[in-house]
């Protein structure tokens, strides 16, 4: 069963966007993915440029010449709906306030966890 997970970043006008991501939404799964590999503001926003993804893992796309796709992922790359298995890009979501995506983030994801990074690259968890 999927443990659904909410990624996000607190944006400069307090608002949070983010994407939908299905399996290993708890925070030994994505949680410590999160933490170890996305603490580059430019990398969270390549993986919210992706729009909803299946998996999360260390590296945004495969090595140059590694082949990659929804049905045969490269070890280690996180898997796009869009992207990896052409389904129409389903665009991050801003939420205009902490309180509205506490108050949504769960119902209209139907998220276990959700997860925005700050202005000072620290992960927050939501569950």
């Amino acid at each position: 069963m999927a443990t659904r997970s909410f990624i996000g970043k607190l944006n400069h006008d307090g608002s949070i966007t983010g994407i939908y991501c299905h399996w290993d939404g708890h925070p030994d799964g994505v949680g410590a993915v999160l933490t170890e590999h996305y603490t580059n503001l430019q990398k969270v926003e390549q993986l919210l440029d992706l729009g909803s993804i299946s998996s999360l893992g260390p590296l945004l796309s495969p090595p140059e010449g590694q082949p990659h796709s929804f049905d045969a992922p490269a070890p280690n790359v996180t898997v796009a709906y869009h992207r990896d298995r052409g389904e129409d890009l389903q665009p991050a979501k801003t939420y205009s306030n902490v309180v509205e995506f506490q108050k949504h983030v769960h119902a209209d994801f139907d998220a276990e966890y959700a997860y925005f990074i700050n202005h000072r690259r620290e992960w927050n968890t939501y569950a």
